[in-house]
């Protein structure tokens, strides 16, 4: 019987009327457009339901926002948070990565044309620390040049070089999340080898 429903609807087909275009005014309104502008979309890197009301109070408490954060579900766990000022939007993005009942929270800015079934989530940001360096190559460029390798480098943190003597250097990267995170791996300098 299931097999005679599927095979029902594929049959299905749209009538002429229901073909046609319906033709709307390309208008927004700067209230609409400012809110939308003011979002981020997001969804947690896990397959089950999550309890909306507790990812809420969960986000809230922890981006110290209250009732200036609205979180909308927009499809299928799909979040819409809604901030009242771009500096807020902004610090949520740039403190990253965020997680909530340990799974991942992937973000995405609002774009024109943006609906719930096309947005993508490829990336997240990740903190990560290089250990193990000879004390001269901690510098900015081999910094960039071992995050360039992991992902794209967005920011640096200088207050591990400001202190007496650095243990480790440690940047910001933007990852893919359809690979494995990278464990660790290996620096060869021309001069004295792999380290």
């Amino acid at each position: 019987m299931d097999q005679e429903v599927v095979n029902s609807l594929e049959k299905l087909k749209l009538t002429k009327e229901e073909e046609e275009n319906i033709v709307i005014a390309n208008i927004s309104s700067s209230k609409i457009f400012e809110e939308c502008s003011l979002s981020l979309f997001g969804r947690l890197l896990s397959d089950r339901h999550q309890n909306l009301k507790a990812l809420k109070n969960t986000l809230k408490a922890a981006w110290k926002m209250g009732s200036n954060l609205r979180i909308v579900e927009v499809g299928n766990n799909i979040f819409q948070f809604k901030f009242s000022s771009g500096c807020q939007l902004e610090w949520v993005e740039k403190s990253g990565p965020w997680n909530c009942d340990n799974n991942l929270l992937l973000l995405c800015r609002w774009r024109k044309g943006l609906m719930s079934k096309n947005i993508r989530f490829s990336h997240s940001l990740f903190w990560v620390q290089i250990w193990g360096l000879p004390f001269e190559n901690m510098t900015e460029k081999i910094r960039n040049d071992i995050g360039s390798k992991i992902g794209r480098v967005l920011k640096v943190d200088k207050r591990a070089m400001q202190v007496d003597q650095a243990k480790f250097l440690r940047i910001q990267v933007e990852i893919l999340i359809d690979k494995p995170l990278r464990r660790g791996g290996y620096v060869k300098n021309e001069e004295d080898g792999r380290y």
